[in-house]
Protein backbone atom coordinates (compact mmCIF):
# COMPACT_ATOMS: atom_id res chain seq x y z
CA UNK A 1 0.00 0.00 0.00
CA UNK A 2 1.66 3.50 -1.05
CA UNK A 3 0.68 5.96 1.20
CA UNK A 4 0.70 9.98 1.06
CA UNK A 5 -0.19 12.28 3.81
CA UNK A 6 -0.12 16.33 2.69
CA UNK A 7 -0.22 18.16 5.78
CA UNK A 8 -0.84 21.40 6.74
CA UNK A 9 -2.64 22.86 4.28
CA UNK A 10 -5.40 25.02 3.65
CA UNK A 11 -7.83 22.95 2.14
CA UNK A 12 -10.72 24.06 -0.61
CA UNK A 13 -12.55 20.97 -0.76
CA UNK A 14 -15.69 22.43 -3.06
CA UNK A 15 -17.35 19.41 -1.28
CA UNK A 16 -20.53 21.06 0.34
CA UNK A 17 -19.81 18.65 3.41
CA UNK A 18 -16.46 19.56 4.22
CA UNK A 19 -16.01 22.99 2.91
CA UNK A 20 -13.14 25.21 3.16
CA UNK A 21 -10.84 24.48 5.77
CA UNK A 22 -7.92 27.07 7.12
CA UNK A 23 -5.19 24.24 8.23
CA UNK A 24 -6.43 20.49 7.58
CA UNK A 25 -4.15 17.36 6.15
CA UNK A 26 -4.95 14.82 3.35
CA UNK A 27 -4.19 11.33 3.83
CA UNK A 28 -4.20 9.40 0.70
CA UNK A 29 -3.90 5.85 0.00
CA UNK A 30 -3.16 3.72 -3.21
CA UNK A 31 -4.62 6.35 -5.14
CA UNK A 32 -7.85 7.54 -3.43
CA UNK A 33 -8.12 10.27 -0.61
CA UNK A 34 -8.80 8.15 2.71
CA UNK A 35 -8.97 11.01 5.30
CA UNK A 36 -9.11 15.27 5.53
CA UNK A 37 -9.03 16.78 8.73
CA UNK A 38 -6.86 18.96 11.24
CA UNK A 39 -3.60 16.73 12.91
CA UNK A 40 -3.96 13.59 10.62
CA UNK A 41 -1.09 11.41 11.18
CA UNK A 42 0.06 8.04 9.56
CA UNK A 43 3.42 6.04 7.91
CA UNK A 44 3.33 7.62 5.12
CA UNK A 45 5.17 9.98 2.71
CA UNK A 46 5.02 13.34 3.64
CA UNK A 47 4.36 16.59 1.88
CA UNK A 48 4.83 19.95 3.97
CA UNK A 49 1.77 22.50 3.12
CA UNK A 50 2.14 24.78 4.96
CA UNK A 51 1.19 28.29 3.42
CA UNK A 52 -0.05 26.40 0.87
CA UNK A 53 -3.99 25.70 -0.15
CA UNK A 54 -4.67 22.20 -1.54
CA UNK A 55 -7.76 22.60 -4.31
CA UNK A 56 -9.15 19.48 -6.69
CA UNK A 57 -7.24 18.82 -9.57
CA UNK A 58 -8.71 21.84 -12.46
CA UNK A 59 -10.58 20.11 -15.76
CA UNK A 60 -10.33 21.46 -18.76
CA UNK A 61 -13.32 20.95 -21.04
CA UNK A 62 -12.61 22.25 -24.26
CA UNK A 63 -9.28 22.09 -25.17
CA UNK A 64 -7.80 21.77 -29.29
CA UNK A 65 -4.42 19.71 -27.31
CA UNK A 66 -3.30 19.22 -30.70
CA UNK A 67 -2.41 22.87 -31.88
CA UNK A 68 0.03 23.48 -28.69
CA UNK A 69 3.39 23.84 -31.85
CA UNK A 70 1.95 27.01 -32.71
CA UNK A 71 1.11 28.17 -29.68
CA UNK A 72 0.06 32.32 -29.68
CA UNK A 73 -0.08 32.43 -33.61
CA UNK A 74 -3.76 33.15 -33.48
CA UNK A 75 -3.29 36.37 -31.06
CA UNK A 76 -4.92 38.45 -32.88
CA UNK A 77 -7.12 36.71 -35.13
CA UNK A 78 -10.86 35.92 -35.44
CA UNK A 79 -13.14 32.71 -36.90
CA UNK A 80 -12.25 33.65 -40.02
CA UNK A 81 -8.29 33.87 -39.35
CA UNK A 82 -9.03 30.48 -37.45
CA UNK A 83 -11.02 28.99 -40.58
CA UNK A 84 -8.59 30.39 -43.08
CA UNK A 85 -5.18 29.77 -41.16
CA UNK A 86 -5.75 26.63 -38.69
CA UNK A 87 -8.40 24.47 -40.44
CA UNK A 88 -7.96 24.97 -43.88
CA UNK A 89 -3.67 25.56 -44.04
CA UNK A 90 -2.05 24.91 -40.81
CA UNK A 91 -3.99 21.00 -40.17
CA UNK A 92 -3.27 19.61 -43.81
CA UNK A 93 0.64 20.12 -42.81
CA UNK A 94 0.74 18.61 -39.81
CA UNK A 95 2.60 14.74 -39.43
CA UNK A 96 1.84 12.45 -37.22
CA UNK A 97 4.71 13.69 -34.82
CA UNK A 98 3.11 16.45 -34.98
CA UNK A 99 0.36 15.13 -33.17
CA UNK A 100 2.11 13.32 -30.93
CA UNK A 101 4.16 16.57 -29.76
CA UNK A 102 0.91 18.52 -29.95
CA UNK A 103 -1.07 16.39 -27.80
CA UNK A 104 1.84 15.49 -25.33
CA UNK A 105 3.24 19.19 -24.68
CA UNK A 106 -0.29 19.89 -24.69
CA UNK A 107 -0.90 17.85 -21.80
CA UNK A 108 2.25 18.76 -20.47
CA UNK A 109 1.42 22.52 -20.16
CA UNK A 110 -2.35 21.70 -18.23
CA UNK A 111 -0.31 19.36 -15.71
CA UNK A 112 1.90 22.26 -14.99
CA UNK A 113 -0.76 25.19 -14.88
CA UNK A 114 -2.92 22.35 -12.45
CA UNK A 115 -5.10 21.05 -14.99
CA UNK A 116 -5.57 17.44 -14.04
CA UNK A 117 -8.10 16.39 -16.52
CA UNK A 118 -9.18 17.10 -20.38
CA UNK A 119 -11.30 17.09 -22.63
CA UNK A 120 -9.39 16.77 -25.55
CA UNK A 121 -11.23 17.88 -29.13
CA UNK A 122 -9.07 16.35 -31.60
CA UNK A 123 -10.59 17.13 -34.92
CA UNK A 124 -7.81 16.96 -36.87
CA UNK A 125 -7.19 12.97 -38.19
CA UNK A 126 -5.48 13.01 -41.29
CA UNK A 127 -4.86 9.45 -41.55
CA UNK A 128 -4.86 6.15 -39.08
CA UNK A 129 -1.39 7.52 -38.06
CA UNK A 130 -2.41 10.61 -36.81
CA UNK A 131 -4.84 9.27 -34.20
CA UNK A 132 -2.73 6.77 -32.83
CA UNK A 133 0.16 9.51 -32.32
CA UNK A 134 -2.27 11.50 -30.90
CA UNK A 135 -3.51 9.21 -28.74
CA UNK A 136 -0.06 8.14 -27.42
CA UNK A 137 0.71 11.78 -27.27
CA UNK A 138 -1.68 12.02 -24.20
CA UNK A 139 -0.99 8.31 -22.43
CA UNK A 140 2.94 9.17 -21.95
CA UNK A 141 1.68 12.40 -20.61
CA UNK A 142 -0.02 10.94 -17.79
CA UNK A 143 -3.23 13.15 -17.19
CA UNK A 144 -6.66 11.98 -17.13
CA UNK A 145 -9.02 12.59 -19.87
CA UNK A 146 -11.31 12.50 -22.06
CA UNK A 147 -9.98 11.72 -26.23
CA UNK A 148 -12.09 13.09 -28.49
CA UNK A 149 -11.41 11.03 -31.93
CA UNK A 150 -12.80 13.60 -34.19
CA UNK A 151 -14.88 12.46 -37.08
CA UNK A 152 -14.51 15.88 -39.64
CA UNK A 153 -12.79 14.59 -43.07
CA UNK A 154 -10.49 17.24 -42.54
CA UNK A 155 -9.20 17.55 -47.14
CA UNK A 156 -12.76 17.04 -48.20
CA UNK A 157 -15.47 18.59 -46.07
CA UNK A 158 -14.12 21.68 -44.33
CA UNK A 159 -15.51 25.28 -44.33
CA UNK A 160 -13.64 26.27 -46.98
CA UNK A 161 -16.33 24.42 -49.48
CA UNK A 162 -19.22 23.98 -47.49
CA UNK A 163 -22.78 25.32 -47.98
CA UNK A 164 -24.40 24.65 -44.40
CA UNK A 165 -24.58 21.25 -44.51
CA UNK A 166 -25.45 20.41 -48.26
CA UNK A 167 -25.12 16.83 -49.23
CA UNK A 168 -23.37 17.99 -52.22
CA UNK A 169 -19.67 18.08 -50.27
CA UNK A 170 -17.78 16.02 -48.81
CA UNK A 171 -16.20 12.71 -49.96
CA UNK A 172 -19.05 9.87 -49.57
CA UNK A 173 -16.66 7.14 -49.21
CA UNK A 174 -15.26 8.51 -46.37
CA UNK A 175 -17.51 7.56 -43.67
CA UNK A 176 -16.71 3.99 -43.25
CA UNK A 177 -13.38 4.86 -43.41
CA UNK A 178 -13.42 6.73 -40.50
CA UNK A 179 -15.81 4.38 -38.50
CA UNK A 180 -13.40 1.47 -39.03
CA UNK A 181 -11.01 4.15 -38.05
CA UNK A 182 -12.91 4.88 -34.91
CA UNK A 183 -13.60 1.57 -34.01
CA UNK A 184 -9.73 0.56 -34.24
CA UNK A 185 -8.67 3.10 -31.90
CA UNK A 186 -11.43 2.35 -29.26
CA UNK A 187 -10.64 -1.25 -29.61
CA UNK A 188 -6.40 -0.58 -29.35
CA UNK A 189 -6.21 1.72 -26.12
CA UNK A 190 -9.45 1.58 -24.70
CA UNK A 191 -10.44 -1.71 -23.56
CA UNK A 192 -10.74 -0.82 -20.25
CA UNK A 193 -13.02 1.91 -19.21
CA UNK A 194 -11.36 2.48 -16.00
CA UNK A 195 -7.98 4.00 -16.65
CA UNK A 196 -7.17 7.46 -16.66
CA UNK A 197 -7.57 7.74 -20.66
CA UNK A 198 -11.23 7.46 -21.65
CA UNK A 199 -12.39 7.08 -24.73
CA UNK A 200 -14.71 9.79 -26.72
CA UNK A 201 -15.89 11.52 -30.06
CA UNK A 202 -16.51 14.43 -31.83
CA UNK A 203 -18.58 14.22 -34.37
CA UNK A 204 -18.93 16.67 -37.15
CA UNK A 205 -20.66 20.04 -37.31
CA UNK A 206 -23.87 20.81 -38.64
CA UNK A 207 -21.97 24.02 -40.07
CA UNK A 208 -20.05 21.63 -42.38
CA UNK A 209 -22.10 18.22 -42.84
CA UNK A 210 -25.42 16.82 -43.32
CA UNK A 211 -27.93 15.75 -40.74
CA UNK A 212 -28.15 12.17 -41.57
CA UNK A 213 -23.89 12.09 -41.23
CA UNK A 214 -24.22 13.37 -37.52
CA UNK A 215 -26.87 11.09 -36.59
CA UNK A 216 -25.05 8.25 -37.43
CA UNK A 217 -21.76 9.25 -36.25
CA UNK A 218 -24.21 10.14 -32.84
CA UNK A 219 -25.18 6.53 -33.13
CA UNK A 220 -21.79 4.99 -33.69
CA UNK A 221 -20.43 7.12 -30.01
CA UNK A 222 -23.10 5.24 -28.16
CA UNK A 223 -22.75 2.05 -29.58
CA UNK A 224 -18.56 2.48 -28.73
CA UNK A 225 -19.38 3.71 -25.24
CA UNK A 226 -18.19 6.89 -25.84
CA UNK A 227 -18.99 10.29 -24.36
CA UNK A 228 -19.63 12.96 -26.90
CA UNK A 229 -18.79 16.27 -27.33
CA UNK A 230 -19.61 18.76 -30.38
CA UNK A 231 -19.18 22.49 -30.94
CA UNK A 232 -23.03 23.94 -31.17
CA UNK A 233 -24.02 27.37 -31.75
CA UNK A 234 -20.73 29.26 -31.86
CA UNK A 235 -21.16 31.55 -35.30
CA UNK A 236 -24.04 34.16 -36.29
CA UNK A 237 -25.24 31.77 -39.46
CA UNK A 238 -29.18 31.98 -38.21
CA UNK A 239 -30.23 31.48 -41.75
CA UNK A 240 -28.20 27.59 -41.82
CA UNK A 241 -29.12 26.14 -39.16
CA UNK A 242 -30.28 26.28 -35.45
CA UNK A 243 -27.88 23.24 -33.70
CA UNK A 244 -29.48 22.33 -30.39
CA UNK A 245 -32.79 22.59 -32.59
CA UNK A 246 -31.36 19.93 -34.74
CA UNK A 247 -30.22 17.93 -32.02
CA UNK A 248 -33.25 17.53 -30.34
CA UNK A 249 -35.29 16.95 -33.40
CA UNK A 250 -33.65 14.03 -34.07
CA UNK A 251 -33.48 12.58 -30.46
CA UNK A 252 -29.35 13.13 -29.36
CA UNK A 253 -29.87 15.50 -26.59
CA UNK A 254 -28.61 13.39 -23.28
CA UNK A 255 -26.40 13.63 -20.18
CA UNK A 256 -23.52 11.89 -22.35
CA UNK A 257 -23.29 15.12 -24.73
CA UNK A 258 -20.71 17.57 -23.74
CA UNK A 259 -21.77 21.03 -26.12
CA UNK A 260 -19.30 23.53 -26.88
CA UNK A 261 -19.54 27.28 -26.70
CA UNK A 262 -23.79 27.97 -27.30
CA UNK A 263 -23.27 31.19 -27.60
CA UNK A 264 -25.99 31.99 -29.95
CA UNK A 265 -28.30 29.31 -28.59
CA UNK A 266 -32.02 30.79 -29.05
CA UNK A 267 -34.20 31.32 -25.75
CA UNK A 268 -36.25 28.44 -27.35
CA UNK A 269 -32.80 25.97 -27.26
CA UNK A 270 -31.83 27.04 -23.94
CA UNK A 271 -35.43 25.92 -22.94
CA UNK A 272 -35.00 22.61 -24.87
CA UNK A 273 -31.78 21.36 -23.03
CA UNK A 274 -33.47 21.38 -19.71
CA UNK A 275 -33.31 18.75 -18.05
CA UNK A 276 -32.11 16.34 -20.37
CA UNK A 277 -28.45 16.47 -18.82
CA UNK A 278 -26.19 17.76 -21.63
CA UNK A 279 -23.99 19.44 -20.56
CA UNK A 280 -22.06 22.83 -21.99
CA UNK A 281 -18.30 23.92 -22.09
CA UNK A 282 -17.85 27.74 -21.58
CA UNK A 283 -15.03 29.27 -23.73
CA UNK A 284 -14.93 32.76 -22.53
CA UNK A 285 -11.40 33.71 -23.77
CA UNK A 286 -11.83 32.27 -27.14
CA UNK A 287 -15.40 33.84 -27.67
CA UNK A 288 -14.78 37.12 -26.88
CA UNK A 289 -11.40 37.32 -28.56
CA UNK A 290 -12.65 35.41 -31.81
CA UNK A 291 -16.39 36.86 -32.25
CA UNK A 292 -18.15 33.93 -30.95
CA UNK A 293 -20.52 35.67 -28.91
CA UNK A 294 -20.75 36.75 -25.04
CA UNK A 295 -19.90 33.33 -22.37
CA UNK A 296 -23.07 31.85 -22.04
CA UNK A 297 -22.54 31.09 -18.32
CA UNK A 298 -26.18 32.48 -16.85
CA UNK A 299 -28.04 30.76 -19.06
CA UNK A 300 -26.12 27.24 -18.92
CA UNK A 301 -26.53 27.63 -15.27
CA UNK A 302 -30.61 27.72 -15.35
CA UNK A 303 -30.61 25.00 -18.19
CA UNK A 304 -28.05 22.63 -17.37
CA UNK A 305 -26.60 20.48 -15.15
CA UNK A 306 -24.01 23.56 -14.64
CA UNK A 307 -21.71 25.14 -16.66
CA UNK A 308 -17.49 24.30 -17.23
CA UNK A 309 -14.29 26.12 -18.80
CA UNK A 310 -12.34 25.65 -21.62
CA UNK A 311 -9.44 27.06 -22.74
CA UNK A 312 -10.01 25.77 -26.60
CA UNK A 313 -6.88 26.86 -28.15
CA UNK A 314 -3.08 27.78 -27.03
CA UNK A 315 -3.10 28.68 -30.76
CA UNK A 316 -4.94 31.57 -29.32
CA UNK A 317 -4.60 32.12 -25.83
CA UNK A 318 -2.55 30.15 -22.79
CA UNK A 319 -3.59 27.73 -20.57
CA UNK A 320 -3.83 29.51 -17.58
CA UNK A 321 -7.03 28.12 -15.63
CA UNK A 322 -7.13 29.95 -12.53
CA UNK A 323 -7.12 33.46 -14.50
CA UNK A 324 -9.52 31.88 -17.01
CA UNK A 325 -11.54 31.55 -14.44
CA UNK A 326 -11.57 35.04 -12.74
CA UNK A 327 -12.15 36.70 -16.02
CA UNK A 328 -14.86 34.48 -16.84
CA UNK A 329 -16.46 35.19 -13.19
CA UNK A 330 -15.70 39.13 -13.51
CA UNK A 331 -17.49 39.17 -17.03
CA UNK A 332 -20.57 37.35 -15.87
CA UNK A 333 -20.82 39.73 -13.06
CA UNK A 334 -20.71 42.91 -15.63
CA UNK A 335 -23.40 41.43 -17.76
CA UNK A 336 -25.79 41.05 -14.70
CA UNK A 337 -25.17 44.42 -14.03
CA UNK A 338 -25.08 46.22 -17.22
CA UNK A 339 -28.93 46.66 -17.56
CA UNK A 340 -28.59 48.87 -14.42
CA UNK A 341 -25.82 51.21 -15.83
CA UNK A 342 -27.80 51.89 -18.55
CA UNK A 343 -30.66 53.17 -16.53
CA UNK A 344 -27.87 55.03 -13.88
CA UNK A 345 -28.46 51.99 -11.84
CA UNK A 346 -25.83 51.37 -9.00
CA UNK A 347 -25.86 46.90 -8.41
CA UNK A 348 -26.43 46.25 -4.25
CA UNK A 349 -25.74 42.41 -4.89
CA UNK A 350 -23.28 40.16 -6.09
CA UNK A 351 -25.29 37.16 -7.01
CA UNK A 352 -22.03 35.69 -8.94
CA UNK A 353 -19.53 34.59 -6.42
CA UNK A 354 -16.17 33.11 -6.11
CA UNK A 355 -17.47 29.57 -5.06
CA UNK A 356 -19.33 29.72 -8.43
CA UNK A 357 -16.08 29.96 -10.50
CA UNK A 358 -14.61 26.74 -8.12
CA UNK A 359 -17.33 24.95 -9.55
CA UNK A 360 -16.90 25.49 -13.19
CA UNK A 361 -13.57 24.63 -12.72
CA UNK A 362 -13.79 21.65 -10.55
CA UNK A 363 -16.95 20.17 -9.73
CA UNK A 364 -18.73 20.89 -13.24
CA UNK A 365 -15.78 20.17 -15.26
CA UNK A 366 -15.41 16.74 -13.97
CA UNK A 367 -19.15 15.70 -14.64
CA UNK A 368 -19.05 16.94 -18.33
CA UNK A 369 -15.93 14.85 -18.61
CA UNK A 370 -17.76 12.06 -17.02
CA UNK A 371 -15.57 11.18 -14.25
CA UNK A 372 -17.63 13.65 -11.61
CA UNK A 373 -17.98 9.90 -9.49
CA UNK A 374 -13.63 9.89 -9.62
CA UNK A 375 -13.04 13.54 -9.41
CA UNK A 376 -13.65 17.43 -9.25
CA UNK A 377 -13.66 17.49 -5.29
CA UNK A 378 -11.42 16.70 -1.98
CA UNK A 379 -13.91 13.95 -1.22
CA UNK A 380 -12.55 10.84 1.04
CA UNK A 381 -13.56 7.70 -1.58
CA UNK A 382 -12.42 10.28 -4.60
CA UNK A 383 -9.37 9.75 -6.78
CA UNK A 384 -6.41 11.60 -5.92
CA UNK A 385 -6.26 14.81 -8.51
CA UNK A 386 -5.14 17.33 -5.97
CA UNK A 387 -3.09 20.97 -6.88
CA UNK A 388 -0.94 22.67 -4.02
CA UNK A 389 -0.97 26.22 -5.02
CA UNK A 390 2.03 28.58 -2.99
CA UNK A 391 0.30 30.93 -1.71
CA UNK A 392 4.11 32.49 0.26
CA UNK A 393 4.76 34.78 -2.30
CA UNK A 394 5.60 38.25 -3.04
CA UNK A 395 2.15 38.29 -5.18
CA UNK A 396 0.07 36.47 -3.05
CA UNK A 397 1.32 37.42 0.62
CA UNK A 398 -1.17 38.38 3.04
CA UNK A 399 -4.26 36.61 1.25
CA UNK A 400 -7.15 35.68 3.25
CA UNK A 401 -6.86 32.56 5.47
CA UNK A 402 -10.25 32.46 6.50
CA UNK A 403 -11.90 32.00 2.99
CA UNK A 404 -9.16 30.42 0.87
CA UNK A 405 -11.64 29.58 -2.17
CA UNK A 406 -11.81 33.11 -2.42
CA UNK A 407 -8.10 33.87 -2.56
CA UNK A 408 -7.86 30.78 -4.92
CA UNK A 409 -10.18 32.59 -7.75
CA UNK A 410 -9.53 36.27 -6.83
CA UNK A 411 -5.75 36.19 -6.18
CA UNK A 412 -3.61 32.87 -7.31
CA UNK A 413 -2.46 32.13 -11.06
CA UNK A 414 -0.53 29.36 -12.85
CA UNK A 415 2.20 30.75 -11.18
CA UNK A 416 1.42 29.87 -7.84
CA UNK A 417 0.94 25.88 -8.88
CA UNK A 418 3.53 24.45 -6.62
CA UNK A 419 2.30 20.50 -6.56
CA UNK A 420 0.42 18.34 -8.95
CA UNK A 421 -1.19 14.96 -7.99
CA UNK A 422 -3.08 12.58 -10.88
CA UNK A 423 -4.41 9.57 -8.78
CA UNK A 424 -2.26 9.93 -6.34
CA UNK A 425 0.96 10.33 -8.44
CA UNK A 426 3.14 13.17 -8.01
CA UNK A 427 3.81 14.74 -11.31
CA UNK A 428 4.55 17.81 -10.40
CA UNK A 429 6.86 19.31 -7.38
CA UNK A 430 8.33 22.16 -5.95
CA UNK A 431 7.27 24.09 -9.14
CA UNK A 432 8.36 21.26 -11.91
CA UNK A 433 7.19 18.32 -13.80
CA UNK A 434 8.98 15.72 -11.80
CA UNK A 435 7.27 12.57 -14.13
CA UNK A 436 8.63 12.98 -17.67
CA UNK A 437 12.09 14.57 -19.55
CA UNK A 438 11.19 18.33 -19.60
CA UNK A 439 14.52 18.56 -21.83
CA UNK A 440 13.83 16.00 -23.94
CA UNK A 441 10.10 17.20 -24.27
CA UNK A 442 11.17 20.50 -25.34
CA UNK A 443 13.23 19.35 -27.88
CA UNK A 444 10.26 17.45 -29.95
CA UNK A 445 8.28 20.47 -29.39
CA UNK A 446 11.32 22.88 -31.01
CA UNK A 447 11.50 20.42 -34.68
CA UNK A 448 7.85 20.44 -34.66
CA UNK A 449 7.42 24.09 -34.49
CA UNK A 450 10.40 24.80 -36.86
CA UNK A 451 8.68 22.38 -38.99
CA UNK A 452 5.17 23.66 -39.16
CA UNK A 453 6.35 27.07 -39.34
CA UNK A 454 8.26 26.08 -42.64
CA UNK A 455 6.06 24.37 -44.16
CA UNK A 456 3.42 27.07 -43.89
CA UNK A 457 6.42 29.66 -44.87
CA UNK A 458 6.46 27.49 -47.94
CA UNK A 459 2.64 27.46 -48.81
CA UNK A 460 2.18 31.27 -48.58
CA UNK A 461 1.99 32.10 -44.80
CA UNK A 462 -0.22 31.50 -42.13
CA UNK A 463 -3.39 32.79 -44.15
CA UNK A 464 -2.11 32.32 -47.85
CA UNK A 465 -3.13 35.34 -49.67
CA UNK A 466 -5.88 36.13 -51.30
CA UNK A 467 -7.32 34.24 -48.49
CA UNK A 468 -10.04 31.65 -49.17
CA UNK A 469 -14.10 32.42 -49.50
CA UNK A 470 -15.74 31.34 -46.43
CA UNK A 471 -19.11 31.81 -47.57
CA UNK A 472 -21.19 31.45 -43.84
CA UNK A 473 -19.23 34.43 -43.00
CA UNK A 474 -19.24 36.42 -46.36
CA UNK A 475 -23.08 35.75 -46.77
CA UNK A 476 -23.36 37.74 -43.15
CA UNK A 477 -20.64 39.81 -43.37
Amino acid sequence: MSRLLIEDAAVVSVDPAIGDLERASILVEDGAIVAIAPDLSADAERIDARGMIAMPGMVDTHLHTWQSPVRGILADGNIPDYLRGIRLHLAELMRPEDMYVGNYLGALDAIDNGVTTIVDYCHNILTPDHAHEAVRGLLDAGIRGLYGHGMTPITTNTWGESKGGSTTTGDPGSSATRERLAREIRETYFRSDDQLLRFGMAPQEFAIAPAEDVVREFALARELGARITQHANQVIVRQLFEDVEVLHRHGLLGDDLLLVHCTFNTDHEWELLRDTGTMVSVCAETEMQMGMGFPAIREATEFTPGPSLGIDCVSGTGHDMLSHGRLVLQATRWRDDEPGYRRMVAPQEMRWRTGDALRWLTRNGAAAAGVGDLVGSLTPGKRADIVLLDMETVRTAGWNRREPGGAVIAQANASNVDTVLIDGRVVKRHGRLVHVDVDDALRRMRASHDHLWEAMDAGGGFIPQPPVDIPLYRERA
